[in-house]
Order: structure tokens, then sequence, then C-alpha cells
């Protein structure tokens, strides 16, 4: 079984590795026309397009690694069933099964490694390419215009709320912000408003500045003004630089204190939920739509088109990621809860996965 099992991962990987260039490459080329009018105008160098690209990987890697997976397995499949290869090793006295676990443990692999990619490395990669695309892609009139974040609003520790009118990221300056913060009833304690605050050596400056303290809603004592204060808060320029990050590009840990930021702070915190939870549900789509790829392809006989068991696995796996969008949808309008919008369309194509597996074993 040992020399099976080595036989047929080896025979997976030959399609896999080659589904993965080919759409990691296709991605980049798609991208590179798309923004071919501003590289050729900005002239861009190369060295600054592999890192662009090489930044982009990630991303793509994430949201391309399920159909490279049921790609790998149709061909792989499909190959050894031409073959009669399942037939042979079936004879010998194999369970379907084992060889079907094999591909399964593949796919469980594939999900743990778009979990740790969409965790560890996407968040910062995509955040770089970004800033490698408004540095040298954009026009040198713009460019200055890049480095400032206008109407900014972040949900910081303490149930502290910032409203920043603009940051000078180059520079760590902030222009018109307004700190409020609140108790765990949500009542204001205190607001400090200040002209402009700078980062120096670990610390926020705060000049200009007035802080008013509240006790049960009403102000204890008259506003303090300062012409310049330092204030002690967690924060730091990448906390403000990231504060329109959108909530699927942040990594799980970040979102969920996001998300009880927001609670604590009284918003509704529904659409961030669901996006919180499918970061787990959609990389297992990587183990779950290898039960859809294998029994469509082991049921077609070997003189049958290997063309149309491709295109029904892959439309089977587009009806997922129908599914799970409409899900999705629902549970950031809180028609459904959040947890099950994000793990619905999982637990049906299990379900209906193992189902399909069993006819085929029958």
């Amino acid at each position: 079984m040992r020399i099976i099992r080595e036989y047929i991962l080896g025979e997976f990987l030959k399609p896999f590795i080659g589904c993965f260039i080919l759409f990691i490459s296709l991605s980049w080329i798609i991208d590179l026309f798309d923004s071919l009018d501003e590289i050729m105008k900005a002239k861009v160098p190369l060295f600054v397009l592999c890192d662009y690209y090489f930044s982009l990987t990630p991303f793509i890697f994430v949201n391309i690694s399920p159909i490279i997976v049921i790609l790998a397995t149709i061909f792989t499949l499909g190959s050894l069933n031409r073959n009669n290869e399942i037939m042979a090793i079936k004879a010998i006295g194999v369970n379907l099964w084992s060889i079907i676990w094999i591909f399964l443990c593949f796919g469980i692999f594939m999900s743990i490694a778009s979990f740790s990619v969409n965790e560890l490395i996407k968040p910062n990669s995509y955040l770089h390419s970004i800033e490698l695309k408004q540095e040298y892609f954009k026009p040198r009139a713009n460019k200055e215009k890049n480095h400032i974040m206008k109407d900014i609003a972040l949900h910081g520790t303490k149930n502290r709320i910032f409203i920043i009118n603009s940051y000078d990221v180059k520079r760590q300056q902030i222009t018109n912000i307004t700190i409020s913060e609140s108790n765990e009833l949500n009542e204001l304690t205190r607001l400090i408003a200040a002209k402009r605050a700078q980062w120096v050596e670990g610390f926020w400056i705060f000049y200009d500045c007035i802080i008013t303290e509240y006790v049960d809603g009403k102000i204890k004592a008259s506003p303090e003004s300062f012409t310049e204060k330092v204030i002690n808060i967690d924060e730091k320029p990448e906390d403000i630089q990231r504060a329109n990050l959108q909530p699927d590009l942040m990594s799980y840990w970040q979102l969920k204190k996001y998300v009880r930021r927001l609670k604590r702070n009284g918003f509704n915190a529904h659409k961030e939920l669901v996006i919180l939870y499918s970061k787990v549900a959609f990389p297992l789509a990587n183990f779950i739509i290898i039960f859809f790829a294998v029994p469509f392809t082991l049921t077609r006989s070997r003189s049958e088109n290997l063309f149309l068991g491709v295109a029904t696995s892959i439309g089977i796996s587009f009806c997922y990621w129908g599914l799970n969008a409409v899900s999705l949808s629902l549970g950031k309008i809180g028609f459904i809860p959040p947890l099950l919008s994000a793990w619905i369309t999982n637990i049906v194509f299990l379900f209906i996965g193992i189902w399909l597996i069993e006819s085929v074993k029958k």
C-alpha cells in the first residue's frame, strides 16, 4: 500500500504543480495587461515589477487554491481510470476509500497551507503590493498625495474611537484628531481634541490639545488646555495606517480584535463576523471540493471525454462559490446568523460529497 500511495501522490503532484504555475502566471499576465498603461507612463523598474507580483502571489494563491486542487485531482484520477489502474488497485483488495484518502489528506494539507498563508503572509504582502503600486505606478504629481490618508475612523483599545482628518504616512503626523474614550457601559469618560499629533521616539505628542473628563455622561470639570502634551495610548503609526484596511484583508486575529472593539463600542459587527468565520471556513474548500472531483471522475468510462468530467467538476466547484457568496451576503445583512452563513456551504457540500462517494463505492 505504501508503494501505491507514493505512486498516486507522485502522479498527483505533477498536474498540481503545473496548474499552480499556470494559474499564478495567468493572474500575473492579466494584472500586467490591466496596468500596462500606468507601468509604461511611470517607467516602473523591472525589480519593482518583480517585487510587486511576488507580493501579490499569496493573495492569488489563497483565492485560486481550491480550483488548483480540484483540477489536479481530476487529471490524476482520470489518468488512473483510463489506464485501468484504479481497477487493478481494487482487484488486489485495496478499498476505494484508501485511494480517496490520499487526495483528502492532501486537501487537508492545502486547507492548512491556505489558512496559514492567509494569516501570516497575505496581509503584509498585499499591503506591500499596494504601497508599491501607489509609489511607482502613479504619476509623479499624485505621489505626494498618496502619502496623505484622509478621513480615518479607528476603533482602538480601551473603548477608544479615533476620528482623524488627515494622516501623513511619511512624516507620521496627524492633523485634527479627536479621541473619545468610553467605559464598559459605553458612557463617555474622556474626550481628547488636538490640532496636530506627532509620533516621536515611541510616543504621540499632541499639540494645541484640549482634554475633557466626563462622569456619568456629564462634564466632570472644566476642559484642560495644553500647548504640548504626551498622551500614552496603545495605537502606533502602523495601526493608523491600516485603519481603513478592509476586513477581508486583515488576518484572523487582527479581525477578531477589531470585531471585539466594535462590539465594545456598541457597533453592529454582523459583516465583520461573517468575514471572520469565513477565514476558517473558506480554506476548507480545498478539502471539501475533492468529494465532488472523485465521484464525477471515477463514474466516467475510459472512453468518455475527460474534458466533460473536468467541465462538470469545475461547474460544481463554481456552484460552491456561488452558494457561498449568497450565504455570506445573507449573513452580512443579518438575515441569517454569521456563523451559519460562513459554514452552511461547507456543511451542505460535505454531506452531498460523502453521499456521492458512497454511491461510487457501491
